[in-house]
């Protein structure tokens, strides 16, 4: 964030009514000055440069390389610049742990010209690869084309800060990564690239889509499957390429959900991509094999199958266990299959399961788990059920690494750093099967690095979440295979049913989805005296009874506040991402040992794994609809004697948030919990109770689709009660503005209506449950938006008839979108961006130089309608030069000049 001078006792009284720092207005930016830069080279202070000046031109491109081979990385582009005739330089960035890459230029130059270079110099390097799903490379600077209308882009730490400089960081080193003696000599022997040369590399690149890049070479395609599944790239047709590129990029939930909420997204990637390459071949997780295989037989893709796994010498594993009826149909699906996932609730008896596989397989097995408290489990139930001693079971974990000749139980974290030494490589290859308990933590990077470094003939996972939000489920499969066995609550004997208790609060504030920020309602909600005073009151009901009681909210706030009412009355434990890692292992003693009454915490502290054996009572006082947490967090009290009590509080009056509830209570009917009690309505279940389910697919218009911040939405009418509902469909690549863009989306999918799965209950004629799904509205992606957009751009308004009466000819991005119905440009820089992302208009050299020298801050952007135009600004030495560009039309371009001094 730029430095801003303010009141900071305005903007504390701006932040307490729920406003924040970017909407306060009473701030300017601070100037720069020499005694600043001092600061900085002594070290008393760090500066930081934004690269795009105001023309969206920069004097300067760098590149910034983090991971673990950063200076290989670094190596490989400084080559590859020099190959061309670009001087490039390097510094070792300020944590000593990465480099910045930098290019100087003897002139200012086009932003979206030195982007251009510089990603295909990435390409030509292997540093980026052409099955990413977004082609840009985001840790350049700058890393945009243009101003967005919005904030200076993104900022890069300047070198030579005296405090760094004395750790042998921030500073500029040679090829031994030694820093230079004196770096102002070496700073002014440096070379800067001439603009011209400049122009001559960026006129030479070709604009070649991946897909032409990928065309299948003569060999015919060989699928070998060992602990990854590698393809010979000579056999890799464009369709193939295509769907790889599609099936294996997936969206970062996580990153979209904080750059809706504004907060930073800093180290948090975009997508994930599962496709590695070598000069001759790409791999991809082995979990992937199924879908890749019925791809291949779906699109008579002729192929070469060849299985390289390998198993290991036979285990005489024996056990006396005798599996319950639900755990059969899971064991006979591992029987049936080599590999894939296991999903079971919390006491459906998971490692029961896992050690009769192991028993069957006849394999040395390896168990991977997540926490130290699982390792001692899983050694126990070993010890107990397979009869092996202690003393003869392997453990990786704990500060110690001795694994086990028949089977080994491993810490994820541990067995990563284990398999990085060389002198351990034999571990990868001593296991034929494979137990990942706690599966849904595959997403997590540490993890995936040690499963994926495994060579295992059979591979298992278990967990009672299969599914994570948004595309990240999704990579659990990728690695582990399909799901092949799902063992629902009810199935299980002698399970201890839930009693769900239902609250409905008095909340009740404005709010539109469309427009209203989320975290301005969340404020309002976590200190909303009435909400906490009814939470409180149940707590206290169940902690005098006796119980033990989890209250799970999402915001440390609400966590402080609850404390603050319970603390007197009760023994209390708080647990928050502020507790440092000391009272962290504090607090866990005491909730393991059972010296409590309830614990207030996050979800991200209770719901990864995390099992309270003296816990009861689940308290869910903070909104949300992921049924994946829902399962999670009730699973965690399912371990006492007592039968689990769960609260839910459903806040009727603001239906975004009923919305939310409506999800988690499809999961609580499904579970058949005949304990629920709606309080206004008094319902019980019983003789009485008239319940009406609609389950089914039906077609919905898509023009008759809601685009909302990260969610579609449609209406319904239930036939036989003729009441409307309005369901969603969660997506975070959309927004409000995509209405304007049905009829594209309809094109692009080749359909007038989206197929959608909804389910919906009620109970003596009110709505208990809902919820949707939709194939379809998933497969509206970042690609599809990209080129919707530009359709859109090209008929509404390039090619639009305009009325011939319209007197005004000079318009701006309000008055040009006048008559389409809906806006989706909010500036005139947006739209030219969209314009400017096809290569193929025939002024494109021209617009795209243009307007990195529009002056904006004197003119905005004008649209001339007839030809469609754009009118510039460009400053010159005395004078203004008014510039009209058209886009395809063979006119010239039309210059006018204003003196500077001219009022």
């Amino acid at each position: 964030m730029p430095a801003y001078d303010y009141d900071r006792n305005k903007y504390w009284l701006h932040k307490n009514d729920g406003g924040t720092f970017d909407e306060f207005k009473e701030k300017k930016l601070i100037p720069l000055t020499d005694q600043q830069l001092i600061n900085h080279l002594q070290g008393k202070e760090f500066i930081g440069i934004y690269p795009l000046l105001k023309d969206n031109t920069s004097w300067f491109i760098a590149a910034d390389f983090d991971k673990e081979n950063w200076v290989e990385e670094c190596r490989t582009l400084i080559i590859a610049c020099k190959e061309k005739g670009i001087p490039a330089y390097l510094e070792r960035s300020r944590s000593g742990k990465g480099g910045h890459v930098w290019i100087f230029f003897d002139n200012a130059y086009p932003a979206f010209k030195s982007r251009r270079i510089f990603i295909n110099l990435l390409e030509q390097a292997g540093l980026l690869s052409k099955f990413d799903k977004n082609s840009s490379f985001d840790r350049l600077f700058p890393n945009q084309d243009y101003h967005k209308g919005k904030g200076l882009g993104n900022l890069i730490a300047l070198p030579l800060n005296g405090q760094t400089l004395k750790q042998g960081n921030s500073c500029f080193v040679d090829e031994q990564l030694h820093a230079y003696p004196d770096q102002w000599k070496y700073l002014s022997s440096i070379r800067r690239a001439s603009v011209s040369h400049l122009d001559v590399i960026y006129n030479s690149i070709q604009s070649v889509s991946a897909a032409d890049t990928s065309k299948a070479g003569p060999g015919k395609l060989t699928i070998r499957l060992n602990n990854a599944v590698q393809l010979n790239r000579s056999g890799i047709s464009p369709r193939l390429f295509n769907f790889l590129k599609k099936e294996l990029n997936y969206s970062n939930s996580e990153y979209f959900a904080k750059r809706k909420a504004k907060r930073s997204t800093w180290g948090i990637p975009k997508y994930f991509r599962f496709i590695e390459e070598t000069e001759h071949e790409v791999i991809v997780p082995r979990g992937f094999v199924g879908k890749l295989v019925r791809f291949c037989k779906q699109q008579k893709i002729d192929f070469i199958f060849e299985d390289e796994r390998k198993k290991q010498n036979p285990v005489r594993f024996s056990t006396n266990l005798t599996l319950k009826t639900h755990q059969k149909s899971a064991f006979e699906a591992a029987s049936r299959k080599d590999f894939g996932v296991i999903a079971a609730p919390t006491g459906s008896g998971k490692t029961v399961i896992a050690l009769k596989i192991i028993e069957e397989k006849q394999q040395p097995a390896l168990i991977v788990v997540h926490r130290k408290q699982l390792l001692e489990q899983w050694a126990e139930r070993i010890e107990a059920f397979l009869g092996i001693p202690k003393s003869e079971i392997g453990k990786i974990g704990q500060g110690k690494a001795k694994p086990g000749k028949e089977i080994t139980v491993a810490i994820f974290q541990s067995l990563s750093k284990y398999l990085e030494k060389d002198e351990n490589n034999e571990l990868s290859n001593s296991y034929g099967t494979i137990i990942i308990d706690e599966c849904h933590h595959i997403p997590a990077e540490t993890y995936r690095n040690a499963v994926s470094k495994l060579s295992p003939y059979y591979q298992y996972g278990l967990t009672a979440t299969p599914f994570r939000k948004g595309d990240n489920g999704k990579i659990i499969f990728v690695h582990l295979g399909e799901l092949i066995a799902d063992i629902k609550p009810q199935e299980i004997e002698d399970y201890k049913r839930s009693r769900i208790i239902i609250r409905e609060t008095a909340l009740d504030v404005p709010f539109n989805q469309k427009t209203d920020r989320f975290e301005t309602l969340s404020k309002i909600l976590v200190h909303d005296s009435a909400r906490n005073k009814l939470i409180i009151k149940d707590i206290t009901a169940e902690l005098n009874k006796g119980r033990k009681a989890v209250i799970i909210t999402e915001r440390k706030e609400h966590i402080d506040t609850l404390y603050q009412f319970l603390k007197q009355s009760f023994e209390i434990v708080t647990l928050s991402g502020e507790d440092p890692e000391s009272s962290r292992k504090t607090k866990w003693k005491i909730l393991s040992s059972g010296n409590y009454q309830g614990l207030i915490t996050t979800g991200q502290f209770f719901g990864e794994g995390t099992d309270l054996q003296n816990a009861s009572c689940l308290f869910l006082v903070y909104p949300f609809s992921f049924k994946g947490k829902l399962i999670q967090y009730i699973g965690r009290v399912q371990r006492s004697e007592l039968t689990p009590v769960i609260y839910d509080y459903r806040d009727r009056n603001i239906e975004y948030l009923n919305r939310q509830f409506l999800k988690r209570n499809r999961y609580y009917r499904n579970l058949e919990r005949h304990a629920t009690l709606f309080d206004d309505v008094g319902l019980t279940h019983g003789s009485s109770t008239k319940t009406f389910t609609v389950d089914k697919k039906l077609k919905v218009p898509i023009d008759q689709l809601d685009f909302r911040y990260g969610a579609i939405a449609f209406k319904y009418i239930i036939p036989e009660s003729k009441q409307e509902l309005e369901f969603e469909v969660e997506n975070n690549e959309v927004r409000p503005e995509f209405d304007v863009l049905k009829p594209y989306f309809s094109k692009q999918l080749k359909t007038k209506h989206i197929v959608a799965e909804i389910f919906a209950e009620f109970e003596n004629d009110t709505l208990v449950s809902q919820s949707a799904h939709s194939v379809d509205l998933e497969k509206i992606d970042q690609t599809i938006i990209e080129s919707v957009r530009f359709r859109f751009l090209e008929q509404n308004i390039i090619n639009r008839q305009y009325s011939a009466g319209k007197n005004d000819n000079l318009l701006d991005i309000e008055q040009v979108q006048e008559g389409v119905n809906g806006t989706l440009y909010g500036s005139e820089e947006s739209l030219l961006n969209d314009l400017l992302k096809n290569k193929n208009v025939k002024h494109y050299v021209h617009l795209s130089y243009l307007a990195s020298k529009h002056e904006g801050s004197i003119l905005k952007l004008r649209f001339v309608l007839n030809p469609f135009s754009f009118v510039f600004l460009l400053p010159g030495r005395i004078q203004y030069h008014i510039v009209l560009e058209t886009l395809d039309t063979e006119e010239a371009t039309y210059i006018w000049h204003i003196e500077k001094n001219r009022q």
